[in-house]
């Protein structure tokens, strides 16, 4: 009677690598059965995570935004080499592949959820202490920053320092405390602030406008069929800094254009939006507290095509 082979062989399939692939770099070599390598690709694929977070805490210069684009192009790269060899893999092995003791549906799913907790409880020590991203949802710093725009705020800046006139800051709502703003501080502790005619007024001294050049004027997405964003954008100087600032046409009321000089009590500070006629803020509740004062709006990273560092001078 003829001895009958049984066939242990498992053969790699090709779709199965891409699919492992997509979802976790080097999930597909260790289909493979390439256990180191794909352990390696993983690796390099979540180092730029964080790296980048860490880079953005690191200052203004610009060549750290160019070091940022680099690392989200590397994942993007070590993602690719990573299907690409998977494909390869896949196809040169055949249908001889015997399974190794990890070929298990559920250590698959086991890496995955080890790599992304990995990632957050990595990322979750910066976001409760150094920085935290945040979804703008109003036109109160219009042009600055547009509704639906996403930012991250630096935690960490005011433990050591006082926060500055031109500073862009995260802060609790004084009249609602569960409730996130995003603001311009136009005046600190000691300074006397007024509004005469839409114009502000700092330590007595009116703050100079600059007018935009044309083709910055043209970058502006501005939907002149709504009423609220039809008006001008001017630069305004204030001390040291320099942002950009938002002057409907629409009037507002007597308040948003008009309020006696005040001196911001000690541990506060007067803050505006820079779209002056349509934003809640120091005109209506005061001063705010310092302590209130969430961290600095240092990056807006979304959308991508206007990705750029704020309270840049």
């Amino acid at each position: 009677m003829a001895e009958i082979t049984a066939n242990t062989g498992h053969k790699r399939r090709i779709w199965v690598a891409v699919i492992l692939s997509l979802i976790l770099p080097g999930l597909g070599q260790i289909y493979c059965g390439r256990l180191a390598k794909g352990l390696v690709f993983t690796v390099l694929n979540v180092l730029p995570v964080f790296l980048i977070i860490d880079i953005l805490l690191l200052g203004n210069r610009a060549v750290l935004v160019l070091v940022v684009i680099g690392l989200l192009a590397f994942g993007g790269i070590i993602q690719l080499i990573s299907i690409i060899d998977s494909i390869y893999l896949a196809g040169s092995i055949g249908s001889n592949y015997e399974l190794k003791e990890y070929n298990r549906w559920y250590v698959y799913f086991l890496l995955i959820l080890l790599v992304s907790g990995g990632s957050a409880v990595g990322v979750s020590p910066h976001r409760g202490n150094l920085i935290e991203a945040f979804r703008v949802t109003s036109a109160s710093v219009y042009p600055t920053i547009f509704p639906g725009d996403r930012i991250l705020a630096n935690k960490t800046v005011y433990r050591k320092v006082e926060p500055s006139r031109g500073d862009l800051v995260v802060c609790l709502n004084p009249e609602k405390r569960g409730q996130n703003s995003i603001k311009r501080v136009v005046a600190i502790a000691g300074d006397t602030v007024e509004m005469r005619d839409n114009q502000l007024y700092v330590n007595g001294q009116i703050l100079q406008r600059q007018p935009l050049s044309q083709t910055e004027l043209e970058g502006f997405k501005i939907n002149v069929r709504d009423p609220n964003f039809q008006g001008d954008v001017f630069y305004e100087i204030n001390g040291s800094s320099r942002y950009k600032i938002f002057l409907a046409k629409t009037a507002g009321d007597e308040k948003m254009r008009n309020f006696p000089e005040m001196t911001v009590p000690k541990y506060n500070c007067f803050v505006l939006g820079d779209n002056r006629n349509d934003s809640y803020d120091s005109r209506n509740y005061g001063p705010i507290p310092v302590a209130t004062i969430k961290g600095r709006a240092d990056w807006l990273y979304w959308p991508t095509s206007r990705f750029s560092r704020l309270n840049a001078n």
